[in-house]
């Protein structure tokens, strides 16, 4: 393992005061503990539904970008309409570039045994186009809502609408 040279001072640094601190310390008191470390936080609902929504747009860039039919890591990240949905997007057809998502929670029910997330995006695709044709079908900015929901401690995207260009 290296050790940057600043790395190797500040080590030489803690020797040398550890050492001075226990010289100087009266004898019989025990040498102070360092505070313990917080535990990392749980991500929370919000964050997890989030990162299921991108993984999911993720999965179906990656397949779009391959020519993809279906797509089995799709499974990882939705599930009932929006698994339906997404499957139907990579049939084959290969494109370039990717949308420009921006999604945002507005709303959380976590009534219930399982807990629900909306997200509200706007994708622009303009930049996410099919190979090899001209770019004369429709593009830009749509609205996008999904719901997501937590199944067996899993948060997946269950359902997917998008609405008509220029809706955001």
């Amino acid at each position: 393992m290296r050790v940057p040279a600043t790395g190797w001072a500040a080590v030489a640094a803690v020797t040398l005061m550890g050492c001075a601190a226990q010289e100087s310390d009266p004898v019989g008191e025990p040498a102070s503990t360092p505070p313990a470390l917080a535990a990392p936080a749980e991500p929370t609902a919000e964050e997890l539904a989030l990162d299921a929504y991108r993984g999911m747009w993720d999965v179906v860039v990656e397949g779009s970008h391959e020519g993809t039919v279906g797509h089995p890591d799709l499974e990882q990240y939705a599930s009932g309409q929006a698994l339906d949905f997404t499957s139907d997007m990579l049939r084959g057809v290969v494109a370039t570039g990717e949308p420009v998502m921006s999604p945002e929670v507005v709303g959380t029910d976590r009534s219930g045994s399982s807990g629900t997330v909306s997200v509200k995006d706007c994708i622009d695709d303009s930049g996410w186009l099919i190979a090899d044709t001209a770019a004369d079908g429709p593009s830009g900015s749509r609205l996008v809502t999904a719901t997501v929901v937590s199944t067996d401690g899993r948060w997946l995207v269950d359902d997917l609408w998008m609405e008509d260009y220029g809706s955001c």
